[in-house]
């Protein structure tokens, strides 16, 4: 995936994420510039304003970019508007609450490694460690048990917040992506299986950010979001692809 010559875009998605901000930008340069001397972050701000403190983090970092949105985007429209404005070989992004901790393994030295279209982090298959409640960790896994035979993925973790893509791969979602929310995760991979893209899954030390309980009207939400957006992904690549 991934030369000494090539142009490495890491995006930072960040929607009421503020307080993550300084840290994950901290620990993001730290990480990658042991594989990577050369790379651009991209803080892709949705429905929030953060100027102030991202102007501090450029006096330090000149490699950082801000894009500043102050409607709601969604994960999905925020990170195709943010690589369409961006030149780039490659693709990342993180959440920006750096559950997927950098430190403890050579996230990019994976790319630097793989000749994938899309590498993935996984809680989910050997090697990873995960530290979050047992609800979320049982619904998650469920969720993706069900995707990977439905969509026939051969994927074991669909929604980590981690992962990577070619620039020809880019291209290609940018066309046939439709989701602007969380369910974009899904939707990428699920597409570049379709396509023949090469996929790739790398365990990773993963931490839960958020509290301890999922408030019911959030949890209803995410159903609704996810189940529509399975539907819909179902009718376009069986039904009327």
């Amino acid at each position: 995936m991934l030369n000494d010559s090539k142009r490495v875009i890491v995006t930072l998605p960040v929607y009421k994420d503020a307080q993550f901000l300084r840290s994950a930008v901290e620990s993001l340069e730290a990480a990658t510039l042991r594989i990577i001397p050369d790379f651009t972050i991209v803080i892709a701000e949705d429905g929030s304003d953060s100027t102030q403190l991202v102007n501090e983090l450029k006096q330090k970092y000149p490699n950082i970019i801000h894009l500043q949105h102050d409607e709601r985007l969604g994960r999905g429209r925020a990170l195709r508007e943010a690589w369409g404005t961006i030149e780039g070989d490659v693709y990342a992004y993180i959440d920006v609450d750096m559950a997927t901790d950098l430190m403890k393994f050579d996230a990019y030295k994976n790319l630097l490694e793989s000749e994938s279209d899309l590498v993935t982090g996984s809680r989910y298959i050997a090697g990873s460690e995960t530290n979050r409640p047992r609800l979320r960790r049982f619904a998650s896994k469920t969720y993706n048990w069900f995707v990977r035979i439905l969509f026939s993925t051969g994927v074991h973790d669909h929604q980590c917040g981690f992962k990577s893509f070619t620039a020809r791969l880019v291209k290609v979602l940018s066309l046939e992506a439709k989701s602007d929310s969380w369910f974009w995760d899904t939707e990428v991979i699920v597409l570049a299986r379709k396509r023949g893209f090469r996929i790739r899954e790398i365990p990773i030390h993963w931490t839960e950010r958020k509290g301890p309980k999922t408030p019911i009207s959030r949890l209803a939400r995410d159903v609704w979001i996810h189940g529509t957006g399975l539907w819909k992904l179902f009718w376009r690549v069986y039904v009327a692809p």
